[in-house]
Parts: structure tokens; C-alpha cells; sequence
């Protein structure tokens, strides 16, 4: 049915993007700033990722039956939020730019319908990607003993990054290897040996790279996995009520706070005790400030927003007069959901938003179909979700978490496409047997 090129070329695509995405940009390791190149438009940077555009379009292009059916049935959400981003152009004060990130969703998700299942194997994309991570933090660990000036941050306490950007992305690739790890010592494709080899070896590599939200990242992505895929909730309302529930818990909470001092909480004191466990300030070092200068700005385009990608672009740019508040350049809000209001506004947000639920419907019924794998997509997703309130990923260009949202919403929404027609099959089957049967 498929060429025998076609397993290779689906790894081959994970392996490139994961692999350019964690790099340096245009493996520059004199700069490590992995916003960097965006605002440049650096060539290396742009054959980098053309080429995986390049290759994934070839290969949906071979196997176009499929790649149809998939765009048919993606998220119509993620298609909606693209097609958005791409009419910003209209009044983005940086037409090419915008034009430019748009082309880099469009190009995602064009990749992540090329190696979706049946194409891609049911597991091919979580495996691809631990060997990819496996490899990088390898090379890194070699890299930071034999050449620490390069793999090793002395301003931040010898804190190892190998070659990556910066100690959290080794931290958060550690993390994210620990949490995958557990998940193949469950099951009988790796030896026990080997995948306890790798927990510790990932847990090292979390250790010297000193992050503690990527320890956060590796505790609280096991528990979600080791919930999910186990039989706790089988009612058919149980999920509900246990929403209910913590909705409940939490209104309660904020009533007795609000009986007792007589006001809603502040940020800093619900932060307060989560900051104090990994030695965070209640300003988020420093985030907030941003959040407050952005929030000024998005008053300026509050529906439509400024144009996709055309805010952080440095000295000069819309974002100068955060630049002049706060007398350094930063390149995002720190934020994901913020940068979307900023550029995108209240529509782009709502759309977002909708990319989300749909894909969370998806989880659901993709929980029903293959426990084991859903569980992994629900912790990666609720990990995602939680760190953009902190960083901006989601729907940034090509960074990993990025990639990850995309090739996952794509993944399961043609795993549940096809399962949705073996299942047709299954039945036509059984009513040509019975007519068959005398």
C-alpha cells in the first residue's frame, strides 16, 4: 500500500524539526537566543526548516488520498487560526514578517498531515521523538565534559546546556525523557534494563542542567500520564463530576478567602507557595512587568490585533516602548496567551481557544480508542498548556512545543479518521459474511 521510503522519510521529518527546533539558531553556538533568527531571517535558519517543508510536502504529495482525507478531518479549528494568521497580513504594520510565520504554520502543518498515521506508524511519533531527545542529550553530555565552554553556563552556577539553547531546553527535554521513559518501562517494546537505564540517564541530565520548572515539568507530566492511562474514571460522567468537583473546590476556596479578608486574592499570594518551593520570585522574575507594558498595548488593537508575528521584532519595532520601560529587548511576553491577544486579538484568541477544545474532544475519544498512547498526548498537552502562561510557544514559528502541538492535534485526529474507517470495514465485513452465510 505504501512505499518502504515512506517509515524512513516520516522519521527522518520528526528527527529534522524536533532536532532544528532545540538547536541554536543556524547552529550558531556563539548565539543562543532561539528568537533570534526570526527577526534576522537567517539563511541557514530558512533552509533548515524549508526543507523540511520541502520534504514533507513531497511525501503528503505521494500518499495525497491520505493527505486529503486528514486536511478533511483535521481540527477545523488549528486550519481556522492558520488561515487567520495569514489574513493579518492585511494590517500588520510587517506584511513580509507575518507572511513569513504564516508560511511556517502552514508548512507544520502540512508536515504533521505527511506523517500521520497510516503513513506514519500508530507509535512512530512519541518513539521518534524520545530517540531524537535521547541523542541530542547524548551529544550534549560529551559536549559539556569535553567542551564546557560551549556546554556548560558559568553565569548560572555551572549549570550544563550541551548544545542546546540554554540550560531549561536541556532541563525540559530531560524531563520530557524521564516522563516518556516510564511510559515504555509499562509496556513490552524496550527491555526493562534499557528503560531504566534511560530514566536515570535523563534524571542526570535533569540534575546538571538545574531547572527547577523542568523538574516541575518531570514530576507533574509522570503524574498525569500514570492517571490517565489507568481505569480510574470509567463511568461515562465521571470525568464530568470530577471537573465539577475541582471546579467546586476552588470557588469554595476563593469564598472563604474572600469571607475572611473581605477581597479576591492577589497573584503573588497564590503564587507565593508554589514560587517559595522552586525559589521563584511572585513577579515571575520579572514577567509581569512585561504582561502589565503588553496589556497597554493590546488596548491599541483589542479585536483584530497588531499582525501575526509583527510585534517582538527588536529595536525599532512596534515594541520599542517596552524596550524604553524596561531598558533591555526582550523578544515575547513570556506569556503564549498574551502574545496572541497582542497580535492576533480578542478573535485570534477565541480561535485559539477552540483549537484547544477541539483538541481535548479528540484526547477523549482517542482515550477510547488506544489508552496508552492518548495518555502521553493528554500529559503533553496539559503541560503545553501550563507553560504558556510562563513562555510563549504555542503557535510561535518552529519552536518545540510548538511543533509537538501540531504533529499531536494532526496525529489523533487521523488516528480517530482511521480507526473511524476500520471500523466501517469491520462492519461491511460482517454483513458480507451474513449475507454469504445460507
Amino acid at each position: 500500500m505504501f512505499s518502504n521510503i515512506d517509515p524512513f522519510v516520516v522519521r527522518l521529518l520528526i528527527v529534522m524539526s524536533m532536532t532544528f527546533s532545540l538547536l541554536p539558531p543556524g547552529f550558531n553556538w556563539g548565539n543562543t537566543d532561539p528568537q533570534g533568527s526570526y527577526a534576522e531571517g537567517s539563511l541557514i535558519f530558512q533552509m533548515e526548516f524549508g526543507s523540511v517543508f520541502l520534504i514533507g510536502a513531497w511525501l503528503a504529495w505521494r500518499n495525497r488520498g491520505w493527505s486529503m482525507r486528514h486536511a478533511v478531518h483535521l481540527n477545523p479549528m488549528l486550519i481556522a487560526i492558520v488561515l487567520y494568521c495569514l489574513m493579518t497580513i492585511i494590517w500588520s504594520p510587517y506584511p513580509v514578517v507575518t507572511l513569513k510565520r504564516s508560511i511556517q504554520l502552514i508548512g507544520l502543518t502540512l508536515v504533521g498531515i505527511a506523517i500521520s498515521p497510516p503513513i506514519g506508524g500508530k507509535h512512530q511519533l512519541i518513539r521518534t521523538m524520545l530517540g531524537t531527545l535521547m541523542t541530542l542529550m547524548a551529544i550534549s553530555f560529551v559536549v559539556s565534559l569535553v567542551l564546557p565552554r560551549i556546554g556548560v553556563d558559568y553565569e548560572l552556577g555551572g549549570a550544563w546546556r550541551g548544545i542546546l539553547t540554554q540550560k531549561n531546553t536541556l532541563g525540559a527535554i530531560s524531563g520530557l525523557c524521564v516522563v516518556l521513559w516510564i511510559k515504555e518501562s509499562l509496556g513490552t517494546t524496550f527491555p526493562r534494563s534499557v528503560c531504566y537505564f534511560g530514566i536515570l540517564f535523563s534524571l542526570f541530565m535533569l540534575v546538571m542542567a538545574k531547572s527547577s520548572t523542568a523538574i516541575l515539568v518531570a514530576t507533574l507530566g509522570t503524574g498525569i500520564y500514570l492517571l490517565v492511562r489507568r481505569r480510574y474514571l470509567n463511568g461515562e460522567f465521571d470525568g464530568r463530576r470530577l471537573t465539577l468537583s475541582l471546579v467546586v473546590v476552588v470557588l469554595v476556596c476563593l469564598h472563604m478567602f474572600y469571607v475572611a479578608q473581605g477581597r479576591l486574592p492577589e497573584w503573588n499570594e497564590l503564587f507565593a507557595p508554589f514560587g517559595a518551593l522552586f525559589n521563584k520570585s511572585t513577579d515571575l522574575t520579572g514577567r509581569t512587568d512585561i504582561w502589565r507594558l503588553v496589556l497597554l498595548e493590546v488596548q491599541r488593537h483589542p479585536v483584530f490585533g497588531i499582525g501575526y508575528g509583527a510585534f517582538w521584532l527588536g529595536e525599532g519595532s512596534p515594541s520599542q516602548m517596552i524596550i524604553n520601560a524596561l531598558h533591555w529587548i526582550p523578544l515575547q511576553a513570556h506569556n503564549g496567551y498574551l502574545d496572541i491577544l497582542n497580535e492576533l486579538g480578542i478573535v485570534g484568541l477565541v480561535i485559539m481557544s477552540g483549537v484547544f477544545v477541539f483538541h481535548i474532544l479528540n484526547l477523549v475519544k482517542m482515550t477510547r480508542i488506544d489508552r496508552e498512547e492518548a495518555a502521553i498526548h493528554w500529559a503533553m498537552l496539559i503541560l503545553i498548556l501550563i507553560s504558556n502562561l510562563s513562555e510563549s510557544e504555542v503557535f510561535r514559528g518552529v519552536l518545540f512545543q510548538n511543533i509537538f502541538f501540531i504533529y499531536s492535534s494532526t496525529a489523533i485526529s487521523a488516528r480517530i479518521t482511521v480507526h473511524r474507517m476500520e471500523k466501517a470495514e469491520a462492519v461491511r465485513l460482517a454483513q458480507v459474511d451474513a449475507g454469504a452465510t445460507p
